[in-house]
């Protein structure tokens, strides 16, 4: 069912993309037109959300969904003939229980989540720093398995070779349309140990400038950017401290690298229907499917050149949008999986566990975190603060879906995360402190691996 303000929004774009006075004179594209409107359509961190399906609480969701965002994109390029380009902006690999199963479960089969984007006919995608969660060798497979460009133009090999293509060129109307892609360097904090020795992550600003410089070589008049970078927020790392590049850079990406006409933008989980910088238009769609951004770049030929000589931009909620058929039947049986598997039973308590006390005293849901990190690490030692106080694992029969649907899953989840990347660091102490003491006097740390 197509919403009242997707009809509505079908309509300007349909009138806009038919009436240009001057398309009969001269010609200078496959269609012979001076002049037409290119619309960009953008997703971005997506994070597994590919069914408008609740997978922790095995329930409908209304709201957002690759499915309902595939019913906007079929109205809008239903309405434009020849006149759309569809991208993401990054995060598409790692997020819900449906991209785990992926990973690590069901994993002789085709990605699900790039099924899903081949059957849309995507453009291109950008890399997103959570594509690395899983090891670079899995992004290397979705990446083979695409038929669209994953793009990032700041991601190199050991050797100084580009690790995945910087750009691409597509067509629309005889146009040829660059599109540059790149990732947050904050992988190389967040995923230290899955990028060390095969790719590292630098600047965005210098990267997208020689992308951009070597695609207009190639013959591209007309530049899009796909970053997954936020818009100019505080890096989540300490810059000075990591030696690494900005986390957050939309902004200086628009104000610093000259001729791009579009920058869809990611990362930071927000949205930005219409931000204009200089010439440059910026927009960011509502993370997890929850919105589709819609771009609308008004081209012109002028002396045998295309150019941009208006831009506006929008948004489309993914809610009250139907899922589209055809694209619901290609990931049904992923779906399936990953539905058993978050209702798969892993054990049971007589007795319900909470954590509303976990900052007072010792409470069983935080002792169990714990020992699920001593063992995991092989450490004698865990620790981990009390992030909320409404954590709790009913009695009865516990599922996977109750860890990460609960906010014990966020601690959990979080506790795990940081021990696993202290632990070097913990190694090297403890080896810096035994060769520098000279007494047998301190306890003996043992077993820690």
């Amino acid at each position: 069912m197509m919403s009242r303000s997707l009809l509505f929004v079908v309509f300007q774009l349909s009138c806009a993309g038919c009436a240009h006075p001057q398309e009969a004179k001269g010609v200078t594209g496959s269609s012979g037109a001076r002049a037409f409107d290119l619309t960009v359509l953008g997703t971005t961190d997506v994070h597994g959300r590919i069914r408008g399906w609740d997978y922790y609480t095995d329930s409908v969701e209304l709201g957002r969904g690759l499915t309902r965002a595939a019913t906007i994109v079929d109205s809008v390029r239903a309405a434009n003939l020849g006149r759309v380009i569809l991208l993401d902006g990054g995060d598409i690999l790692q997020g819900n229980p449906f991209a785990y199963v992926a990973a690590r479960v069901a994993t002789d089969t085709v990605n699900p989540i790039i099924a899903a984007m081949n059957a849309m006919h995507y453009d291109a995608a950008a890399i997103g720093n959570h594509e690395y969660n899983y090891g670079v060798p899995y992004l290397e497979r979705a990446v083979r398995q695409a038929t669209f460009p994953l793009l990032s133009a700041n991601t190199l090999r050991p050797d100084g070779s580009h690790a995945f293509r910087p750009w691409t060129i597509v067509e629309r109307r005889g146009v040829k349309i660059a599109i540059v892609g790149a990732t947050t360097p904050g992988v190389m904090a967040w995923d230290r140990e899955n990028v060390r020795g095969r790719v590292t992550l630098g600047d965005i600003v210098p990267a997208v400038r020689a992308a951009v410089r070597e695609a207009r070589a190639a013959g591209a008049e007309i530049i899009l950017v796909t970053v997954h970078s936020g818009l100019d927020e505080p890096a989540s790392y300490d810059t000075v401290a990591t030696g690494l590049p900005s986390e957050n850079v939309a902004r200086r990406v628009a104000a610093e690298v000259e001729g791009i006409d579009l920058v869809l933008y990611g990362h930071s989980h927000k949205e930005q229907p219409e931000l204009r910088i200089g010439n440059t238009l910026l927009v960011q769609p509502r993370n997890w499917a929850t919105s589709v951004s819609v771009a609308t770049l008004s081209l012109a030929n002028e002396r045998g050149h295309w150019r941009v000589v208006g831009s506006r931009g929008i948004v489309i909620p993914a809610t009250r949008h139907a899922e589209q058929p055809a694209l619901v039947t290609v990931v049904e049986p992923a779906h399936r999986r990953a539905v058993t598997y978050t209702n798969t039973t892993v054990g049971t308590t007589p007795v319900t566990w909470r954590g509303d006390s976990a900052r007072l005293a010792d409470t069983p849901l935080i002792d169990f975190i714990l020992e699920v990190e001593r063992n995991v690490a092989g450490a004698d030692l865990a620790s981990t603060p009390a992030f909320t106080l409404d954590a709790q694992l009913d009695s009865g029969s516990i599922t996977v879906a109750e860890f990460p649907g609960s906010s014990c899953g966020s601690i959990w989840s979080s506790a795990a995360v940081t021990i696993a990347a202290q632990l070097p660091r913990v190694r090297r102490s403890i080896r810096k402190f035994r060769d520098t003491t000279s007494t047998s006097s301190q306890a003996p740390i043992t077993r820690l691996t």
